[in-house]
């Protein structure tokens, strides 16, 4: 296996592991902003299920709690947005140069 194969996998592994962490602390923040029981627990679901569906259900679930969140938590939650932004994009191309790389050489 090349080098460059393994930092590539590397760089995809990085990719996901972040992103679900952002997305897991920005469940938790905004479930804290509304007031839900548990949001450690909100955040873990959020991250459950095939295709997102734990953070669908979470998402349609939070409409009946009003969100009373702060300016300091809207601007953590827009840095968390930025940064899975990065996390997706660090995914998105490491994911099509390796899948290129393997169709080029088999």
């Amino acid at each position: 296996m090349s080098w460059y194969l393994i930092v590539l996998m590397f760089i995809e592994i990085l990719g996901a592991s972040t992103l679900a962490y952002q997305v897991f602390k920005m469940t938790e923040l905004d479930a804290i902003s509304r007031g839900l029981k548990h949001p450690k627990f909100w955040g873990i679901f959020s991250l459950s299920g095939n295709g997102g569906g734990g953070l669908l259900l979470y998402l349609i679930g939070r409409r009946k709690y009003p969100s009373f969140m702060s300016n300091a938590d809207r601007l953590i939650m827009e840095s968390r947005k930025k940064k899975a932004g990065v996390s997706l994009s660090f995914l998105a191309v490491s994911t099509i140069i390796l899948f290129a790389i393997c169709l080029l050489t088999f």
